[in-house]
């Protein structure tokens, strides 16, 4: 039961309220009434009720002060003003001080039932969202470890932007200091061989173990960040001077691939990513860990590899890697099929004149599907439905630099197709969604072509575009016609009179109307009805 207090300076009024109001049915509780708004602002911390009803014109202190106090000082605290004086000055002040509505007296006791009635179920229906949000909050907490660890391997696989990464990064309570950075990929040796339903659990185990020495050496002695990705291996980010954290980053490998083989009994090997200048860059050391985790089939499991001791091509700079995405990019977005394919055929040949190794080739590979990737995601459509669940492990089986092209040739083709096939069912949708709302309001003066794109979400160049496109017709041109369409069906099939059907066709003014109607269709509406008739007696 909520509680509430009435303030009013005529005590006829306050007694008659108390008195008549079945307060228990309305599921509230009257805990106090007042003459003034001094003694009620003075109770209220201690009565501590839901609603406050209260006159505007009272002694030492007005209704309108009282609100605002109560505003300044308790934010949930409903105000209703309750006052003799219709007047419009008042209510606009109440609405300044977002009181909660507006009662003029003498109070009508069945009205101030219903609104006692409807003012409970919007404060159970409050109360009802903040449980929802305390219950989402808890979960919220409970899911924290889970989203820090999404978040961390979407910072080495997408692109994101740097005040993007500054942000979640303070969010999760994760430090990485630069001015230079890099990533290490770890991978237990052997815990695969293990097979059986037991030994599931022991190589989640141990897996779980090589994390935890990991966090131990590199995270809290470092300051660095380890993560255990969705393919169960651990990930080091590093952050730190740019003439020193290269061997710091062999040195911490060391580290943890003597802790390993000392307490699990079993090699780790780590491959360690080129050093990057911004945090947005880790994705491109992370794959360059990725690929130089994969030399281990060349020298050995146990190994610490880093990217830099095993490619030894000319390494193309960051920037030109970044103009060629931006461009491929680009030119798929347009769906520019010959234009992607001729960006694509001047990339490979300056990979393979630059003597690129199959290294770099398949992380230039991985770079380029986790763009395609975060491209469909922004467009607001599902990946998986054109890529599949795992996009990248195609990847592995392309032999050669000639391959790795048509791969990327075919995979461009087929994004392009995707998203303009995507993009044409989401347009006739809201296209036939507007179509819907247009015929369900032609009857409104106020329809506008803005109304009509706020209704589908869509921008006013981009919507007229769209809708001339489908229809034919300009908005305005659609509209007329619908709307004398209906005209011409009232006039045959009713006996209304014109400025009748020009008000239910959305015209306000019936000369308008006439003027229009004649200009469209060549005859006055009365003309026009005496035609059907003269056409229908024959």
């Amino acid at each position: 039961m909520y509680k509430m207090i009435i303030v009013d300076d005529e005590d006829e009024v306050r007694e008659g309220v108390e008195r008549l109001t079945n307060w228990e049915r309305c599921g509230f509780e009257l805990v106090g009434d007042f003459s003034n708004g001094r003694d009620a602002l003075e109770a209220v911390e201690r009565l501590r009720p839901d609603v406050v009803i209260t006159d505007i014109n009272m002694p030492y202190m007005d209704g309108m002060e009282l609100a605002a106090q109560l505003n300044a000082l308790y934010r949930e605290l409903k105000v209703v003003i309750l006052t003799g004086y219709e007047d419009f000055d008042y209510a606009k002040q109440a609405i300044k001080l977002k009181v909660k509505d507006y009662l003029l007296k003498p109070i009508n006791l069945q009205e101030f039932t219903e609104f006692l009635l409807k003012m409970k179920r919007e404060l159970d229906e409050e109360q009802a969202r903040m449980e929802d949000m305390s219950a989402l909050q808890q979960r919220l907490n409970e899911s924290f470890p889970l989203l820090r660890e999404r978040f961390l391997e979407k910072l080495v696989t997408v692109p994101m932007a740097e005040h993007d990464i500054v942000q979640k990064l303070h969010y999760f309570h994760q430090s990485l200091e630069g001015p230079a950075y890099l990533a290490m990929l770890l991978d237990l040796e052997d815990a695969d061989a293990l097979s059986g339903t037991a030994a599931y659990g022991d190589r989640e185990l141990l897996r779980f173990a090589l994390l935890n020495i990991a966090q131990e050496i590199i995270q809290k002695e470092h300051g660095g960040i380890v993560f255990q990705t969705n393919h169960d291996k651990s990930v080091a980010l590093l952050g730190g001077p740019e003439d020193a954290i290269a061997v710091e980053a062999q040195k911490l490998a060391a580290h943890v691939g003597e802790a390993v083989r000392k307490y699990l009994k079993l090699d780790v090997s780590i491959g360690i990513g080129g050093i990057c200048r911004s945090r947005r860059e880790l994705r491109i050391s992370y794959q360059e860990a990725c690929s130089a985790l994969d030399y281990r089939f060349l020298l050995g499991t146990g190994s610490i590899i880093s990217i830099h001791d095993v490619e030894f091509g000319e390494r193309i700079s960051t920037s030109a890697y970044y103009e060629f995405e931006k461009k491929l990019m680009a030119a798929v977005k347009t769906a520019k099929a010959a234009q992607a394919s001729a960006i694509l055929g001047e990339w490979f040949m300056e990979l393979k004149q630059s003597g690129a190794t199959p290294g770099s080739c398949y992380g230039y590979l991985h770079r380029i599907l986790a763009a395609f990737i975060n491209m469909i995601a922004q467009t607001g459509f599902d990946d998986s439905k054109l890529l599949g669940d795992d996009p990248f492990a195609t990847i592995p089986a392309l032999k050669s630099v000639d391959q790795m092209k048509d791969w990327l040739d075919e995979t461009c083709r087929s994004v392009i197709s995707f998203l303009s096939e995507q993009r044409t069912q989401v347009n006739n949708t809201q296209l036939e969604d507007a179509l819907l709302y247009i015929n369900d309001n032609y009857g409104s003066p106020e329809l506008s072509l803005q109304q009509v794109c706020q209704h589908v979400f869509l921008s006013l160049s981009y919507f007229s575009a769209l809708f001339k496109q489908h229809t034919g017709d300009t908005f305005v041109e659609y509209l007329t016609r619908l709307r004398l369409e209906k005209a011409k069906q009232l006039l045959v099939g009713t006996q209304l009179k014109a400025y009748d059907i020009a008000e239910r066709v959305g015209y306000a003014d019936p000369q308008y109307f006439s003027v229009i109607f004649k200009r469209r269709i060549g005859m006055t509406p009365k003309e026009y009805r005496a035609a059907m008739k003269e056409n229908a007696s024959r």
